[in-house]
């Protein structure tokens, strides 16, 4: 019966394919021919791997009608001296997402999904927390464009790596805390990997298949990719290997936990027929593989409030607006342990690429970089249209505007105070800014509500207004209008928190030789160690939280129960008890005996402590458990 299901099923969506082929009308777009040297290609690309530290680095370049180029530079084994080739699997990270898409729209061509359907009706065991549920459901679209408001996957889930054989549904119920709607959905556009996962689920539950055998029945077959693979490659001597940041010590092959957000194995020359046919519009070789209006939807956001305003520029179902050396792509790109990479397609150009490399590293994006130049030199670049507003309508624009919607609610107690970003009008024109002095960039009208930069040939920066009145600057991140003096009160009261903080332990450079040498003897103890304790705990927890990042590591470090993950959970709750304490002891009726600097010191520390502690509670530091969050 599951055989047979399957049979009707691949007919069901194969007939309004064959339909839509013999009713399509060609597409007027520009043949023209694109010519690349890869001979001196191949040599400055060896430079920048040199350069980085890069063992390989695997390539495709497209035109609408042929394959340019798919091969490779470098090793895909560092030990054994493999050489890259065209055929060796990379892994692609994110770029999953741009398959699981088309998976999905398979089922919708065929009548079986409608995109717009509340995920509790299609899949009410999937666990997740919305409180605007009534007026705002959760639907497959949100998910897929990461407008649902959810946080991306937890420390636990990035570190359960390690079970190739659980389910889709096992990895979506794992740690379904993660899966709570911070904004009202379908409003504002945040990453989240654990979105396609339940789109891919959904079809998954619709069809009866697992959603691995159903991608390769409805995408990978009838586009030829023969070899590429949600699951790991059936041939290993295909796999090329990861490496890690000295390009020499292989990564681990890691399972993330939502295969369809992130687990693809292709290669450059599968991944070349892939962008072929999204040049295409779906046609691949003559053949109609999916609708051009597909093709469109796939391409085309529609439920933030940009999109609901009518503009089309940013991330629609696993694709994402770009800008490549001057024209208007689409594409995606990908990351996971030990590969990074990128796609990108014009249809107006008839060309796109593809680029992977086996260990990550900036220099990616000087290969990237390099070959959009070479594959788009031969067109002129478009310019952009210019509205001409009015002062007023300038006016309107300008202001201070704050992050409001990280893609980890955790990083949000050290990102809100650096993703801010100021609009400013000089003499007629608008520049944006961010507030810690990055470059200042021009923001061109396109209309009075979308903006384009200088280097753009359309609007990607739209200003809209949300259900609460707010004014918000939708650009891929979505940031809040604030008072102009907001910023600074941050930054002062930050500022003056952490220099208290810090003098406690200098201070200590002082008092604790004095009391050594038989000094300070009238200060009680207590006075001058608990304030000292306090601050100690508080910067053992948060550098604990913090030490993964900034040494380049993963938050898959945090998800496991360890020292450092300890850490965190006793030295935040120690720092409650101890910031307690330290009150009591600084204010309390006999410390008024100690001297004056000593107890004004003492007290300003503890009310430091005081603010750090609601701090960091209000942003759920506090008690964190994060193997289990």
């Amino acid at each position: 019966m599951r055989g047979l299901r399957s049979i009707l099923l691949t007919f069901t969506c194969a007939l309004p394919l064959a339909l839509s082929a013999q009713e399509a009308e060609p597409m007027a777009l520009p043949l023209g021919v694109v010519t690349v040297d890869i001979e001196d290609l191949t040599a400055e690309i060896r430079q920048i791997l040199e350069e980085h530290g890069i063992p390989g680095v695997t390539i495709a370049l497209v035109s609408r009608d042929r394959t340019i180029w798919a091969g490779g530079v470098g090793v895909a084994d560092v030990a054994a001296g493999v050489d890259v080739t065209g055929d060796h699997l990379f892994r692609v990270g994110s770029i999953s997402k741009s398959f699981t898409s088309l998976a999905v729209l398979r089922a919708v061509e065929a009548g079986l999904l409608d995109l717009d359907t509340p995920v509790r009706t299609l899949a009410p065991e999937v666990e997740f927390t919305n409180r605007w549920e009534e007026t705002h459901p959760v639907t497959v679209a949100t998910v897929m464009e990461h407008t649902a408001g959810f946080d991306d996957i937890h420390f636990r889930e990035f570190a359960k790596v390690d079970d190739p054989a659980m389910t889709l549904f096992e990895g979506l119920a794992y740690n379904p805390n993660s899966r709570v709607s911070r904004w009202r959905p379908g409003t504002h556009m945040s990453y989240s990997n654990s979105g396609p996962g339940i789109a891919a689920y959904i079809v998954e539950k619709l069809t009866g298949e697992d959603f691995e055998d159903y991608v390769r029945e409805q995408v990978f077959d009838p586009l030829g990719m023969e070899n590429s693979t949600f699951r790991f490659p059936r041939d290993p001597a295909l796999m090329a290997k990861g490496y890690g940041a000295n390009g020499v010590t292989e990564a681990n092959y890691d399972h993330i936990i939502v295969r369809p957000s992130g687990a693809l194995n292709t290669s450059a020359a599968e991944m070349a027929r892939y962008l072929r046919m999204m040049i295409n519009r779906g046609t691949l070789d003559g053949v109609q593989l999916l609708a051009p209006e597909t093709i469109t939807r796939m391409e085309t956001p529609t439920t933030t409030l940009a999109a609901r305003a009518g503009f089309t520029y940013g991330y629609g179902l696993g694709n994402r607006a770009m800008i490549v050396n001057g024209h208007l792509f689409h594409g995606h790109g990908g990351g996971i342990t030990g590969f990074s990479s990128r796609s990108a397609y014009s249809s107006e150009l008839g060309v796109g690429l593809f680029v992977s490399v086996n260990r990550p590293s900036r220099g990616i994006a000087d290969i990237w970089d390099l070959l959009a130049e070479r594959l788009t030199e031969g067109f002129e670049k478009p310019a952009g249209a210019v509205a001409a507003l009015s002062d007023r309508e300038l006016r309107a624009v300008t202001g201070t505007y704050q992050n409001v919607t990280p893609r980890v609610q955790l990083m949000y107690v050290v990102t809100r105070f650096f993703d801010i970003r100021r609009v400013t009008l000089e003499e007629g024109k608008l520049f944006i800014q961010g507030i810690g002095g990055d470059e200042k960039r021009e923001l061109i009208p396109v209309t009075a509500k979308s903006f384009r930069y200088q280097d753009e040939p359309v609007a990607s920066v739209f200003n809209v207004v949300d259900e609460d009145g707010h004014q918000i600057r939708q650009a891929g991140s979505n940031h809040r209008r604030v008072s102009a003096a907001w910023p600074y009160f941050q930054f002062a009261a930050a500022a003056t928190t952490l220099v208290l903080l810090i003098s406690a332990p200098l201070f200590a450079l002082v008092w604790v030789p004095a009391r050594i040498l038989g000094r300070m003897k009238t200060v009680p103890l207590r006075t001058l160690l608990l304030p000292l304790l306090a601050t100690l705990a508080v910067a053992v927890a948060f550098m604990s939280f913090l030490l993964p990042f900034t040494l380049g590591g993963s938050s898959a470090t945090l998800g496991t129960f360890s020292g450092m993950s300890l850490a965190i959970f006793l030295g935040s709750l120690l720092f409650v008890v101890l910031t307690v304490l330290s009150l009591y002891a600084t204010f309390r009726p006999s410390a008024a005996d100690t001297g004056r600097f000593v107890r004004l010191h003492g007290r300003l520390v503890s009310v430091a402590c005081t603010v750090a502690l609601v701090f960091l509670w209000t942003h759920g530091l506090i008690g964190l458990r994060t193997w289990a969050y």
